[in-house]
């Protein structure tokens, strides 16, 4: 009875959080589907709080943690202007030429995903490019799609630029530095594609020209001082984690204090960015990890373990592909983060498959599934319900199409090299 119970809320309360009924913030109907799970005994609070510190092999408030820090640095530079900057820099280089536009747009929200994070890119970048659309008097739909899809392409290079890597990173032990040297080059030549896919897809809305935007970019930065502290900050960041092995300290310790170094440094208003961050994000993913934790408390995940333990992979890279795109299926159809979790606990019982390679087409399936449905990740909800805000629209049907045009050929570029890196090369 508790698992018909669970399943029912799980799947109702999944289906407000996407189509919000009521209009009011996804975290709150995820919230209220806690309290009918503890209302109706599937776990009591002690079970729900607990599940925060252990899912299995995954620790929820390290990853909580660790990405509410790196939050409030992106949320700094964003509020100092930093990515609008950016952006009009973008535009200013363009001259006019859609193509160009289409170029500086792809760099830079790939670079932003790569070393920030892909939720930022897309929270960020999305109203600029609707004001831009008003401004410019051009059709931007190929220019959003383009920028969502290529923010979840490039977080597969880093640890950091997206929750699920550092789940699976974090479950597996995997290093930011090892990390990162296996997953550069497949990241760089699998966005290549990208971008070329992309432009032919979209070639006739890339091709016009346009007006030139007024802003001038030297204007835009708030404070050059604070500016600077918060990307230094960033980039100290990286190499801090690099060597977090050799330094023995987990990497939501190294973020926490990374930030609140430039916080203190830069003297920034604190309320000014906590009343800029995410919360509504952060909630969300802390009340998914109580929500799912429904499949350990009802016997659903020993059903799983079972149904695994009995699959024997050959260690093939055509099993590696495979469970790529399963997870992308997956992550795309329930949504990364609580996909994620799920998928990454009970991967530890599949057999005949190198550990590494689980872990990479983990890492690949959660990024990439956020291109084939709105669904497939918390920024995707949100992005959808922004565009519908600001009196725009795109069909689902055109993002999934375009999502599974680009992510395709994605998965089987980077999943050849990663194999080639990982059993032929022993990286």
């Amino acid at each position: 009875m508790d698992i018909v119970i669970f399943l029912t809320i799980f799947i109702l309360t999944y289906l407000a959080i996407i189509f919000r009924p009521l209009k009011i913030r996804e975290s709150f109907y995820a919230v209220f589907g806690i309290l009918l799970l503890i209302f109706f005994n599937v776990f009591d609070l002690s079970d729900a709080l607990s599940s925060l510190h252990r899912f299995e092999v995954v620790e929820p408030y390290s990853i909580i943690i660790f990405f509410s820090a790196f939050a409030v640095l992106s949320v700094g530079l964003d509020h100092l202007g930093f990515f609008e900057y950016l952006s009009v820099r973008a535009i200013k280089l363009a001259k006019h030429d859609g193509l160009k536009l289409y170029k500086y747009l792809f760099i830079l929200s790939a670079v932003t995903s790569y070393v920030a994070a892909n939720d930022i890119v897309i929270l960020t970048l999305t109203p600029f490019i609707l004001y831009f659309a008003k401004y410019a008097k051009i059709n931007v739909r190929g220019y959003l799609i383009a920028m969502f899809i290529v923010a979840n392409t490039a977080s597969i290079g880093q640890i950091t630029s997206n929750p699920t890597n550092f789940i699976v990173a974090t479950s597996y032990n995997m290093g930011f530095l090892e990390n990162m040297l296996i997953m550069i080059v497949p990241t760089i030549i699998g966005l290549l594609a990208i971008y070329f896919i992309l432009k032919k897809v979209f070639y006739k809305e890339f091709n016009v020209k346009f007006g030139s935007i007024k802003k001038d970019p030297d204007k835009i930065i708030k404070n050059k001082f604070q500016t600077r502290v918060f990307y230094t900050m960033l980039f100290f960041l990286m190499f801090f984690f690099a060597i977090a092995p050799v330094l023995k300290i987990d990497l939501w310790v190294i973020a926490v204090a990374g930030t609140v170094l430039a916080l203190l440094i830069s003297r920034i208003k604190i309320m000014t960015i906590i009343e800029k961050m995410p919360w509504n994000v952060i909630l969300l993913v802390t009340t998914f990890f109580i929500l799912i934790s429904g499949f350990i408390h009802t016997g659903l995940y020993d059903h799983f373990v079972t149904y695994l333990s009995s699959i024997t992979l050959n260690g093939s890279w055509l099993d590696f592909t495979a469970l790529s795109f399963v997870v992308s299926i997956l992550c795309g159809l329930f949504n990364n983060i609580p996909t994620t979790t799920i998928l990454t606990s009970l991967s530890f019982h599949l057999q005949g498959l190198n550990q590494t390679l689980v872990a990479y087409a983990l890492i690949i399936g959660s990024n990439v599934g956020a291109n084939l449905t709105i669904l497939g990740s918390l920024a995707g909800i949100m992005w959808f319900h922004l565009i519908k805000s600001k009196k725009y629209s795109i069909k689902l049907w055109d993002f999934t199409k375009y999502g599974v045009i680009a992510t395709v050929p994605f998965v089987i570029i980077v999943s050849i090299i990663i194999y080639i890196e990982v059993v032929y090369l022993n990286l």
